[in-house]
C-alpha cells in the first residue's frame, strides 16, 4: 500500500536520453496528463455491462485475436468520456450512436490488434528504462518542475494500477509507437512547401484598430410583435420542447458502506508489517565531475586523477570547477549538483561510492559506463519511521475504504437482484440498503445537462430509461454500473413527448436575437461610413496603440480581421480595411506597414515535421490497412456495426 516504487535507472544521464524520449513521445505524455482528469472507465469495476463475453460472440477477427462487444462498448464509454470533458456542455450522450461512429471505434480496435500482433511477431521492444523515462518526465506527475511520487501513486490508484503494470504498459504502447512512427514521419514535404507555410503564417503587419461595437445600436433599434410572430412561424423548428422524462434513480457504492471501523490490534498488527511504508530511507546529496572516456579511456583517467587532486586540496573549488570541467550537461551548470537521492537512483557503482563516504568526503575517479567521476558527498538526510499514532488516522481511514469496497462487492449481486425482481418501485431496495430516492426532473434521450448529474444519468441509463421496459412497461432499469464500483438502477416517473414551445414562452428570446441581428446591421453600415470617411480623412482619433499582428501571433484579434489586413497588397501599405467581428461589432484596421520573418533551419524543421505529420496520417492510414490484410481480417458481425446488436444465433 505504499507509494509505489519506479524501476531503477540512472539519473546521471538525464540530460541526453530522458529529453530524447520527451520529444519522440510527447503524445504519451498528453494521454499521461490527460488520464489524471479524465476519469477512467478502464479500471475493472464489480459488474460491467451484462454481457457473455463468449469468442463466439466475437464481432471481428483479426489474424488470431477476436474482438468482442465487450472490448468494443469499454473503447465505446472510454471515448464517450473524453468527448464529454471535451465538449463540456454541448456534449450529447448520443453522439456515437450511429453508423459511422460504430464504424470508427471498431477499426480503432482492428488497428490496435493488428499492431499488438504485428509488435510480438517482430520482437519490437522497447526497455523498461525508456518506459520510466518517459513517466518521470510527464508535466502532469511533477510538481514544482520535479517528479512527484504522491502525484504519480494518486494517478496508479485511479487507474486501478500497480507501478509495474503501469510501466509494462507504457512499453506496450511506446513498442506500437516505434512500429508506426517511421511511417507517418517519414512524408517528404517540398522545402518549397514549407517555406510558403512559414511565410503564411508570419508574415506581419503593424495595425492599428478601432472598434464600432453592435451593443451601442441596441438601444436605438425596436422589434415589432409582427415581427417576433414571423420569425417565430418561419423557425418553428428552433423552439421545440424536447422529448423527455422526469426520472427516478438510486446509487450504490462503496460510500453507503464506510461506517465500518476497524479492530485497533488489526491497525497495529498492519503497521508493523508495513512499517517501511512509513519509513523515510537515507538520503545523500552528492555533487559530481563526469570526464567522459573519449577516444582515449587512459588520458580521461589522468584527467580525472588531476581534477580529483585539484578539489581535494581546495572543496571550495569543486562547484566552480564542475561548471568548467564536467561533461554531464544535466548537472555542470549547477556545479555538479545532483541534489537528495536515495538507495536504488544511481548506478551500483556510483551509489556505493556516495553510500560508503561520509559527508565533506570528496572520492574518485568512480568509473561507470559513462566516464569517471569525482564525487563530493555535500550532505546526508538519516532515515526515520513516523510513529503508529502519526499514522493510525490513516491506516483506518484506509481500512475504512477497503471494506466498504468488499461490502459493496458482497452485496453488489444482492442490489442487481432486488431491482430486477421487484421491478414496479425502487422503494423496497432503498429501504433495504438506506439509499435515498433522487430525482431528474428533465432527461431526455441526450442524458441530462448538468455535468455532474450526468455522472450518474449518463448515455446509458438515459438510453434504458427510453427503453420499452421502463417507458411502456414502467419497470425498473437493470443495476447499471456508471463509474467504477457505482451502480445506478432508475425508473421513469412521467414522460413528456416532444411540442412545440408557445409563442409567449419564446417572445423575449426571439426579441433579443432579432435586436442583436439589427444592431450588428446598424453596426455595420455605420463601420462602412468610417471606413470611407478614414480613407479620405487620413485621421487615427481613436484607434488602439499599434501592434505587429500574423496569423500566427493574432493578439487577441479575430481571425476574420487579421485575414483582411493581410489582404491588403503591402505596395499599397499604409490602408484602411474593416471587418464583422463574431458579436456583429465592425472592426476597422490601419495597417501602417509589413514586414517578413525570416525563418531559421530550426523553425524550418519543426515546420515540416508538422506538415509532415499531417500528411503522413494518409500514409499511416494506408499501412495499417495493409497491416490488416495481411493479418487477415474478417467481419463476423456486420449487424453490430450496423447498431442491430442481435446476438449470431438470433439472426
Amino acid at each position: 500500500m505504499g507509494a509505489p516504487e519506479l524501476p531503477k535507472r540512472d539519473r546521471i544521464d538525464k540530460g541526453t536520453s530522458m529529453l530524447q524520449a520527451f520529444r519522440e513521445h510527447k503524445r504519451w505524455l498528453m494521454f499521461i496528463a490527460m488520464v489524471l482528469i479524465i476519469p477512467s472507465f478502464v479500471v475493472t469495476g464489480i459488474y460491467s455491462y451484462n454481457r457473455m463475453s463468449q469468442s463466439d460472440n466475437a464481432i471481428v477477427q483479426v489474424g488470431e485475436a477476436k474482438i468482442t462487444p465487450e472490448q468494443f462498448d469499454m473503447a465505446k464509454r472510454e471515448q464517450l468520456e473524453r468527448l464529454r470533458q471535451q465538449m463540456g456542455e454541448s456534449f450529447r450522450a448520443n453522439i456515437l450512436d450511429n453508423e459511422q461512429a460504430r464504424e470508427d471505434i471498431l477499426r480503432m480496435l482492428m488497428d490496435d490488434s493488428a499492431i499488438t500482433q504485428t509488435v510480438a511477431k517482430n520482437h519490437v521492444l522497447v526497455s523498461e528504462a525508456e518506459a520510466v523515462a518517459l513517466i518521470k518526465n510527464a508535466d502532469a506527475l511533477k510538481q514544482d518542475g520535479k517528479f512527484s511520487p504522491e502525484l504519480y501513486e494518486q494517478f496508479l490508484r485511479s487507474q486501478g494500477k500497480s507501478d509495474q503494470q503501469f510501466v509494462a504498459q507504457v512499453q506496450r504502447d511506446l513498442e506500437k509507437e516505434v512500429l508506426i512512427a517511421g511511417v507517418s514521419n517519414a512524408y517528404p514535404v517540398p522545402k518549397a512547401l514549407v517555406e510558403q507555410m512559414h511565410e503564411i503564417l508570419t508574415n506581419e503587419r503593424q495595425v492599428r484598430t478601432l472598434t464600432i461595437n453592435a451593443a451601442d445600436f441596441l438601444n436605438s433599434v425596436n422589434v415589432s410583435d409582427d415581427e417576433v410572430k414571423a420569425y417565430y412561424s418561419a423557425h418553428l423548428s428552433e423552439f421545440l420542447s424536447p422529448e423527455h422524462i422526469k426520472a427516478e434513480y438510486i446509487v450504490l457504492s462503496p460510500e453507503n458502506f464506510k461506517d465500518q471501523k476497524a479492530n485497533p490490534d488489526d491497525i497495529k498488527a498492519y503497521y508493523e508489517q508495513n512499517k517501511n511504508r512509513w519509513s523515510i530511507p537515507e538520503q545523500r546529496r552528492a555533487s559530481h565531475i563526469l570526464i567522459e572516456f573519449g577516444d582515449d579511456k587512459a588520458a580521461a583517467l589522468k584527467k580525472a586523477e588531476g581534477i580529483l587532486a585539484e578539489v581535494k586540496a581546495d572543496p571550495s573549488k569543486f562547484a566552480a570547477v564542475a561548471e568548467k570541467e564536467s561533461q554531464d550537461p544535466g548537472s555542470a551548470s549547477q556545479g555538479g549538483d545532483l541534489s537528495f537521492f536515495g538507495k536504488g537512483v544511481m548506478t551500483k557503482a556510483f551509489e556505493d561510492a556516495v553510500f560508503n563516504a561520509k559527508k565533506g568526503d570528496i572520492v574518485g575517479p568512480v568509473e561507470t559506463e559513462f566516464g569517471y567521476h569525482i564525487i563530493y558527498v555535500t550532505d546526508i538526510q538519516a532515515g526515520s519511521v513516523e510513529p503508529f499514532e502519526a499514522v493510525k488516522p490513516e491506516i483506518e481511514r484506509e481500512y475504512a475504504e477497503q471494506m466498504a469496497i468488499r461490502t459493496f462487492s458482497e452485496r453488489a449481486d444482492e442490489f442487481t437482484n432486488m431491482v430486477y425482481e421487484q421491478s414496479d418501485s425502487l422503494e423496497p431496495t432503498a429501504q433495504k440498503f438506506g439509499l435515498k430516492v433522487e430525482t431528474a426532473d428533465f432527461v431526455t434521450r441526450n442524458g441530462v445537462t448538468d455535468p455532474e448529474l450526468g455522472r450518474i444519468i449518463n448515455d446509458r441509463v438515459a438510453e434504458a430509461l427510453f427503453g420499452s421496459e421502463c417507458l411502456k412497461e414502467k419497470r425498473n432499469s437493470n443495476a447499471i454500473e456508471v463509474q467504477s464500483n457505482t451502480l445506478v438502477a432508475a425508473r421513469v416517473v412521467e414522460y413528456y413527448p416532444e411540442k412545440e414551445r408557445a409563442l409567449d414562452d419564446v417572445k423575449s428570446i426571439i426579441g433579443e436575437k432579432l435586436r442583436a441581428q439589427k444592431a450588428a446591421e446598424k453596426a455595420f453600415e455605420a463601420g462602412k461610413a468610417k471606413l470611407a470617411e478614414l480613407q479620405k480623412s487620413k485621421s487615427l482619433d481613436g484607434f488602439s496603440d499599434e501592434v505587429w499582428v500574423s496569423r500566427q501571433n493574432q493578439q487577441g484579434q479575430e481571425t476574420s480581421l487579421i485575414n483582411a489586413e493581410l489582404a491588403l497588397e503591402t505596395s499599397k501599405l499604409p490602408a484602411y480595411t474593416g471587418a464583422t467581428l463574431a458579436n456583429g461589432s465592425y472592426a476597422i484596421a490601419y495597417v501602417a506597414a509589413a514586414r517578413t520573418h525570416q525563418a531559421n533551419e530550426a523553425e524550418l524543421r519543426g515546420l515540416a515535421r508538422e506538415l509532415g505529420s499531417i500528411y503522413g496520417e494518409a500514409d499511416r492510414a494506408g499501412y495499417l490497412e495493409a497491416l490488416k490484410e495481411a493479418i487477415g481480417t474478417k467481419v463476423l458481425r456486420p449487424d453490430f456495426v450496423k447498431g442491430e446488436e442481435k446476438p449470431a444465433e438470433q439472426e
